[in-house]
């Protein structure tokens, strides 16, 4: 025994990661009581023991989470470290409820743990989060990088910070945007979400701001969201003017005014570089950009493909399944699509096969074919391609209002076609409005509408 040193509680089934415990800490001149059982460390904290808590989750007896709310009755200032098997987001987010100091999911780095027992003895902790927890999340992955991700969300729940998720197309930036909203403080108001991709800047402004005609008067998301999360899906693509408009609320807003939204954008493109080609307004990204959550490819984290794999078909309650070099495969492939292309394979497999167990030779033969598309699209003709997209388009987006679909469907063509045209003629307007065959007004218009930049060559 150290005399006058803290004593450290640790609660773990596991002998093995007990006696490493026991032999790190004494190292580090801390006294240590072990047990393998929760009864036990509910009873060493009745009698006023311990200066930290380490535990596991899962034990013979009980599950540590029906002993912590009592613990932080008795003892409300005991930090608790959680290091657990139990890798998912819902632990994570039971550990931010509960106020423990620390989660760590095991295995863990040793160091990491002694830092946080110091850290522990020094720092109170007074974190109060309130957040429902359910294991139908949309979240999904047991790596490293997902951890990260976890323990992130788990502290940005109950913040009123604005967030941008940035990350590749279909890596689940949208899921997290919906999971900080529905476990935080503000899940009981809307949330609404506004993808900016393909929309002019006037119909952009229209959805945010609204009709402020007085005979037609319509509010905008910002005022439908009140008290709850707005989500700008690809900010990337918006708008100088409207950019403008935004940043100049959000200014008034730090200065007293009424707007209780909360902001979370997420995009695909890199906002910095943006911001350094003027094509992005510097003020608004500082001001958005609090706190960045970065969404990895798949391809970074192919060791969650399994369990991706399993939460589709369980979604779709299928009874197909997968060989082990099946499953392997698809881990080598590279996903360009990311989670909405393993997503779709994974149904339409489900589909084709009910109840049937999927071999190697066939998650071959898709691969192979979705490489074939992909170089057979280099050559595809203009209406084949657009034809595949608006399939995709209604594949990828169910149940969104199709009372617009025409003006997208234009919009996301005739943007590069006229941004394309500017280049090509040097940025001479006139040129590019014979080549289109459109007057010079209607190319400056558009030219407008799409918040197109372009640079015009000097004879």
């Amino acid at each position: 025994m150290f005399q006058n040193a803290p004593t450290i509680l640790v609660a773990d089934d596991d002998r093995s990661i007990r006696t490493v415990l026991k032999q790190a800490l004494n190292r580090a001149k801390y006294n240590v009581e072990l047990t393998d059982n929760a009864t036990e460390l509910w009873q060493w904290v009745c009698a006023g023991k311990g200066d930290v808590i380490i535990t596991d989750v899962s034990m013979p007896d009980k599950n540590v989470f029906e002993v912590i709310p009592k613990i932080k009755e008795i003892n409300p200032d005991l930090p608790i470290i959680i290091i657990s098997a139990l890798s998912t987001l819902s632990t994570a987010l039971q550990a931010e409820k509960e106020s423990v100091f620390e989660y760590l999911p095991k295995p863990f780095d040793l160091d990491k743990l002694l830092n946080a027992v110091q850290q522990a003895l020094t720092l109170s902790n007074n974190v109060n989060k309130q957040s429902e927890i359910t294991e139908a999340l949309p979240l999904v992955g047991k790596s490293a990088v997902m951890q990260n991700i976890y323990r992130m969300i788990a502290r940005l729940i109950n913040s009123d910070l604005s967030v941008i998720i940035s990350g590749e197309s279909g890596t689940g930036k949208e899921a997290v945007a919906k999971t900080l909203h529905h476990y935080g403080n503000r899940r009981n108001y809307p949330f609404i979400s506004l993808n900016i991709t393909a929309m002019s800047a006037s119909e952009i402004e229209n959805k945010l701001f609204g009709n402020e005609d007085t005979d037609n008067y319509q509010p905008g998301y910002l005022t439908q969201a009140a008290q709850g999360t707005l989500f700008l899906d690809e900010i990337g693509e918006m708008p100088i003017e409207v950019q403008t408009r935004l940043i100049r609320i959000l200014k008034d807003n730090s200065k007293g005014s009424k707007l209780s939204t909360r902001i979370i954008a997420s995009t695909r493109q890199d906002l910095f570089t943006l911001v350094q080609n003027q094509k992005f307004r510097e003020d608004l990204y500082y001001c958005l950009n609090i706190i960045p959550v970065y969404m990895p490819p798949l391809k970074d984290r192919a060791e969650d493909i399994p369990l991706l794999i399993q939460y589709f078909l369980q979604e779709n309650s299928s009874s197909t399944t997968l060989t082990e070099q099946s499953i392997n495969l698809l881990k080598t492939y590279h996903w360009p699509g990311n989670i909405r292309e393993l997503r779709n394979l994974v149904v339409r497999l489900a589909a084709l096969y009910p109840n049937q167990l999927i071999q190697d030779d066939l998650i071959t033969k898709s691969l192979q074919k979705k490489l074939s598309q992909k170089k057979q699209s280099e050559t595809l003709s203009l209406s084949v391609f657009i034809e595949d997209h608006i399939r995709r388009y209604f594949f990828e987006n169910k149940g969104l209002p199709i009372n617009k679909l025409y003006g997208q469907m234009v919009a996301e063509v005739e943007k590069p076609l006229i941004e394309q045209t500017l280049i090509e003629t040097e940025g001479n307007q006139i040129k590019a409005a014979a080549i289109l065959g459109i007057n010079r007004n209607t190319l400056r218009k558009k030219i407008k509408d799409f918040n197109i930049t372009y640079i015009k060559i000097k004879a």
